[in-house]
């Protein structure tokens, strides 16, 4: 799933913002397309061209652009055509990698563009140039050399520039093309400095089993990324659903939440750490009552961070078939 909200009201409202997106186009070019199947080469280039001239990136800023690279002769050939008619002499050679997301786990029809848009947005914000798989050369109808790309069969760091900028490609059927610029996310805006603790952490889970991995978890994650604590107690208040099996832990700094965790796991406690009011909160939120998790985290307050998610439990569902007679 990509969530789209407006670069300027992301900040206001907590969200951490994984990648910008400045621009994009679509083309459609039906009557000059190859085939139903078959794209042309100049309504993919005037998508691409488009919404690079939209976003106001110069194509030598690019250094990764995700293809739709479906591993055909002639799809991929009339796509890297269309690349070298607006890259040509935009950077040097061997300087922009090309990649798809196919090479990692196939062909996904209608979700194919969402896909490669998440491995890029990915790529972005850790600043890492992705590999592809199973690739030794290029197919003979398909000349790299024409322009700046190379296809990666390594990860490798994104290459030093003012910013990180990507390009994905996503075509269809009939003559239909899309591409979106992806841009690293801006910096953060430095936190107003948190309230004075302590702070409430409620955790829940739909068995005792899943529980107790959320708190093994949340225990991990919080010793080696040590984020601000008031920042965890929002978004695990108001970014987690609530379920049956509960518990809560109340701590003034990181020190004492990690301890408040141990004794949650080494003992039958649902409730550990500090007094006070919020521990009467959390008792109430342990039982089952609902709790008004905004008048303790008020809007314009709130920075979410990120936190492990709900440790599904794997089961195997599978049926056997009966066996008959000797094997």
């Amino acid at each position: 799933v990509a969530a789209l909200r407006g670069l300027a009201d992301a900040p206001a409202v907590g969200d951490r913002i994984s990648a910008n997106l400045p621009g994009w186009a679509d083309t459609t070019h039906g009557p000059d397309r190859a085939g139903l199947a078959v794209p042309g080469p100049a309504g993919q280039a005037a998508a691409v061209a488009g919404a690079l001239a939209t976003a106001e990136v110069a194509p030598g800023e690019v250094r990764f652009v995700e293809g739709h690279g479906s591993g055909t002769p002639l799809g991929d050939a009339i796509e890297v055509a269309a690349l070298h008619e607006v890259y040509a002499g935009a950077a040097p050679a061997e300087s922009t990698a090309l990649g798809s997301v196919k090479t990692n786990i196939g062909h996904l029809d209608a979700a194919a563009g969402i896909a490669g848009l998440i491995k890029t947005v990915l790529a972005v914000r850790h600043g890492v140039i992705p590999p592809n798989l199973h690739f030794t050369r290029p197919h003979p109808e398909i000349d790299l050399t024409a322009g700046p790309f190379y296809v990666p069969t390594k990860a490798r760091d994104w290459p030093d520039g003012a910013r990180r900028v990507a390009g994905v490609s996503a075509f269809g059927l009939g003559g239909t093309n899309a591409h979106v610029v992806v841009e690293q996310p801006p910096p953060a805006e430095p936190a107003d400095p948190p309230g004075e603790g302590p702070w409430l952490l409620p955790v829940s889970a739909r068995t005792p089993a899943a529980l107790r991995a959320a708190l093994t978890r949340l225990r991990t994650h919080l010793a080696g990324a040590a984020p601000a604590l008031s920042d965890v107690a929002a978004t695990l208040a108001l970014g987690r659903r609530a379920f049956a099996h509960r518990a809560a832990v109340v701590a003034a700094d990181l020190p004492a939440a990690l301890s408040a965790l141990d004794v949650l796991l080494d003992t039958d406690a649902r409730i550990a750490g500090d007094g006070g009011p919020l521990r009467e909160t959390a008792a109430d939120w342990v039982a089952g009552r609902d709790v008004d998790w905004h008048e303790l985290h008020p809007d314009g307050t709130v920075r979410r961070t990120g936190l492990p998610t709900y440790p599904f439990q794997r089961r195997r569902h599978w049926i056997d078939p009966v066996q008959k007679g000797p094997r």
